[in-house]
């Protein structure tokens, strides 16, 4: 289940984000939810399995128009890599904006397509 970023969840974005490549260092990290957080086309969003409690992913996306959006974050908590846990979370992210097509950026593009394949 998705829900949308709150600023009183900001240490729990910052550890799920600590996770990505690209944020690793302290002040990327700050820098880029700052962004989120001020940026009106900028989400972050949790992702929380169903039946569950604890917060297992996050995503961030710009959403340019009501027909393209860019995937500029997706994070997954370490434990559970490898269970296909971000395709499930892209699928919801298709879900909440269903004519929206997907774009990713240098950091997502990849894992965008192992997702896209996925489906096929």
């Amino acid at each position: 289940m998705l829900n949308y970023y709150r600023k009183e969840q900001r240490k729990i974005a910052m550890g799920l984000l600590s996770f990505h490549q690209k944020l690793t260092e302290y002040q990327a990290l700050l820098k880029g939810i700052d962004m989120y957080e001020t940026e009106n086309d900028l989400h972050l969003l949790f992702w929380t399995p169903a039946g569950e409690q604890n917060i297992q992913g996050i995503v961030g996306i710009e959403v340019e128009t009501s027909e393209a959006m860019i995937l500029h974050d997706i994070s997954i908590n370490p434990s559970f890599r490898g269970e296909k846990i971000g395709f499930e979370l892209l699928d919801e992210i298709v879900e909440l904006y269903p004519d929206t097509k997907i774009y990713g950026t240098l950091a997502t593009s990849a894992y965008l397509s192992k997702w896209k394949e996925h489906n096929a």
